[in-house]
């Protein structure tokens, strides 16, 4: 895992599994700044602080079904962002949600390229009709925020119907695109 939308797909999934109902996601690139900072916050279950201890231990993992105990995602996230001479922070209040933001130089020669963030997000949003999302996407030029709850507001009780239908994608992946 080594370009940023999977990092994201990660974190995300992590949401997602906390019981999410929103998942705000900021990708701020900016070369006059130096600045790349990535932002994944959400109003799931949240972490107490003794899991929030554990969160970073890649033999932790909150997945009570399963036999091995090992969560990777925040571990590699965290050792991605130290290795690009970065700083890594997780927030998280029990019964209130979590914030994980990772920030590390521009130029920074490990930085990972962005992949494509573009069609992950559209995936997430595709895959979980029932979650809104909001991704914002800034670099020096551009800016572009991306959400959900206008879409389903819009549409109302037949949202999750016809949220999948190619219609609709073709919208989401005009919506999304970002020039660099």
């Amino acid at each position: 895992m080594y370009e940023l939308s999977l990092f994201v797909l990660d974190l995300v999934q992590n949401s997602i599994t906390a019981d999410a109902k929103l998942i705000k996601i900021w990708l701020f690139e900016f070369k006059t700044e130096n600045l790349v900072s990535i932002t994944v916050a959400d109003n799931g279950k949240g972490m107490s602080e003794e899991v929030i201890t554990k969160a970073i231990d890649p033999f932790m993992t909150s997945k009570v079904e399963r036999k091995k105990k090992i969560g990777l995602g925040l571990p590699f996230f965290k050792q991605l962002i130290e290795s690009c001479e970065g700083k890594f922070r997780l927030k998280s209040k029990l019964g209130i949600g979590t914030v994980v933001t990772g920030k590390f130089p521009y130029n920074n020669i490990d930085q990972p390229p962005v992949g494509n963030l573009e069609e992950t997000i559209l995936n997430l949003v595709i895959a979980n009709p029932k979650i809104d999302f909001r991704f914002t996407r800034k670099n020096d030029e551009n800016n572009k925020v991306f959400d959900t709850r206008p879409v389903r507001k819009m549409l109302g009780d037949d949202a999750e119907s016809i949220w999948q239908s190619s219609e609709l994608k073709e919208w989401f992946r005009n919506e999304l695109k970002f020039e660099i």
